[in-house]
């Protein structure tokens, strides 16, 4: 058992299990498409795992963070790519269950299994307008556009908007944007994160959310519908670790692949036959390296969703003490993994090199993934070092 199993996320590994073999024989496809094939879609959808965080009064489970990490996980070691549209767009989901009540039952009334596709990044700008807002500019990495009818995305007040906050983020109908596709990336490949751009899309007042209270998990609608504080994780935080999961599945598999690989591998140039590889102590030394750093991952991640766990009891806002202690543990372990992957293609030998290697797409994949910016490694690290020394965030 890993420190992501629990009593309540192995309840949902039967329907894990179950759709594993689907999105395993589709990651090729859905490798060559750039985008998620339907199929694996279709089968993320039909097991429930689309609604694992989805608010219970919506047709969800409502379930912890921890279970969306495990089934993220779990999906991005046999397919990357639809384990991160799986994160994605349930991690939107559960930004979505602290929106409004008539929000999100224009939302999820019609489809509760619905993966809310989108881009958090503030990119785009709105101006305010009678009866709500005006969103004009152009949206990179909108994970998984092509399977979602809704997109959740956070955009900054234009200087000449007449008031509304300082950023805010809204619900838009997918058929009132125009997606270009510009997702020709080193990896990560199948996630199918084009652009989006608006043009003055009218988004009415109750589709929006102030980014200050939503993000930091005081939204005056994340209890309104949940008898415990599980929206009132801050978004940053939740989102880090869930990727930082995805991730690690990656990696375990990448490492899965090297054991495979290396004990039948021949040492050319000595001339040793089959194995010959497997019994060299730098080998050994680079799995047993990598090995470690990959469990530590997988502790930091399940350390995170302890505190959320206590969060959701505690009904009580987090303070910028463990907000900055969470973002950290989700970018080192998104780091650890990173470099784990890179020890062990450091040594995969020349097969790996090749576009049809799987081991090529898994290490891609994982390097375009810890670029994201909700794990960077840079900032959170600064921030946490800034926090424990007792200097205020922005002064020297």
């Amino acid at each position: 058992m890993n420190a992501l199993e629990t009593q309540e996320t192995i309840s949902h590994k039967e329907a894990i299990l179950k759709v594993l073999p689907v999105l395993a024989e589709r990651r090729e496809q859905t490798e060559t498409a750039r985008s998620v094939a339907p199929e694996s879609i279709a089968a993320l959808r039909e097991a429930g795992l689309t609604r694992l965080i989805t608010p219970v009064r919506h047709g969800g489970y409502g379930a912890s963070l921890r279970a969306q990490i495990y089934a993220c996980s779990e999906a991005a070691r046999v397919c990357p790519a639809s384990g991160w549209v799986l994160m994605v767009g349930g991690a939107h989901n559960w930004i979505l269950g602290s929106f409004s009540d008539k929000c999100r039952t224009e939302i999820f009334g019609s489809d509760p299994e619905v993966l809310v596709a989108g881009t958090l990044a503030p990119q785009g700008q709105f101006k305010k307008t009678e009866g709500g807002w005006l969103l004009s500019g152009r949206w990179q990495f909108c994970s998984g556009v092509d399977h979602s009818p809704w997109l959740l995305i956070g955009a900054s007040r234009a200087e000449e908007s007449d008031g509304g906050p300082a950023s805010l983020h809204a619900m838009v109908l997918r058929d009132e944007v125009e997606v270009d596709d510009t997702w020709y990336t080193l990896g990560m490949r199948g996630s199918g994160s084009k652009d989006v751009v608006l043009d003055e899309v009218f988004v009415p007042a109750h589709r929006a959310e102030p980014t200050g209270k939503l993000f930091d998990g005081l939204s005056p609608h994340a209890l309104d519908h949940d008898e415990s504080g599980n929206y009132m994780v801050p978004v940053l935080c939740s989102l880090g670790t869930q990727l930082a999961g995805c991730v690690l599945g990656m990696a375990r598999e990448m490492r899965n692949m090297f054991v495979d690989k290396t004990r039948v591998r021949s040492d050319i140039y000595s001339g040793q036959g089959s194995g010959a590889k497997a019994r060299r102590g730098t080998m050994q030394r680079r799995l047993a390296e990598s090995s470690a750093e990959i469990t530590s991952a997988e502790l930091l991640i399940g350390r995170n969703c302890d505190l959320f766990d206590a969060i959701a009891i505690a009904k009580e806002p987090v303070d910028a003490q463990a907000h900055s202690q969470m973002r950290w543990q989700a970018s080192y372990a998104a780091e650890l993994c990173r470099r784990a992957v890179e020890r062990l293609y450091a040594a995969a030998g020349a097969h790996a090199t090749y576009d049809g290697s799987p081991m090529q797409q898994y290490y891609r994949d994982v390097i375009m993934a810890t670029h994201h910016a909700a794990v960077d490694l840079d900032g959170c690290s600064e921030v946490e070092g800034m926090t424990m020394l007792g200097i205020e965030p922005g002064r020297r």
